[in-house]
């Protein structure tokens, strides 16, 4: 009899330290889960994008695109975007709010936009306006001069 008392003390505590070390494994795997999701939404941005949206109003003109990577109308935007921002180097600053963090998902609900938006700022943080939907490169140009003020572009 007290052979199966012994069994069961042992049966009780394996047990509490196997459903301790599950817990933890479950921890540490949504943990690792959670970061590649993070790394995988920041690897997904082109390249020389800041998603630094503070940085409106410090004096350099803004362009922030909102941006969903999920979205096919978003990621054209981006390549569009790519392909004339060398353009405007030490002109124009471009930042993207990336809906996949939550500060993009703030600031598209606080200035009330859509995915595939490029929001327009002045050195001293005034909202100019904004362009929604996909745009071809000529078009950008365009746009761009138009709400900063610039010459046409020679291309």
């Amino acid at each position: 009899m007290g052979c199966v008392s012994e069994k069961t003390d042992y049966m009780k505590k394996n047990t509490a330290a196997t459903t301790k070390k599950s817990r933890l494994s479950t921890n540490l795997i949504i943990a690792v889960f959670m970061a590649g999701i993070i790394g995988l939404a920041i690897w997904n941005l082109p390249r020389g994008y800041s998603v630094d949206l503070s940085q409106i109003g410090k004096g350099k003109n803004i362009v922030v695109q909102v941006h969903d990577h999920n979205l096919v109308n978003s990621t054209h935007l981006m390549e569009s975007l790519s392909k004339v921002r060398g353009e405007y180097d030490g002109v124009i600053e471009f930042v993207v709010a990336d809906l996949n963090l939550a500060e993009g998902q703030a600031f598209a609900k606080m200035h009330k936009v859509d995915p595939a938006t490029l929001l327009f700022f002045t050195p001293d943080g005034n909202h100019l306006g904004n362009v929604q939907g996909v745009q071809t490169p000529d078009a950008l140009r365009n746009i761009l001069n138009k709400a900063f003020n610039l010459p046409a572009s020679k291309k």
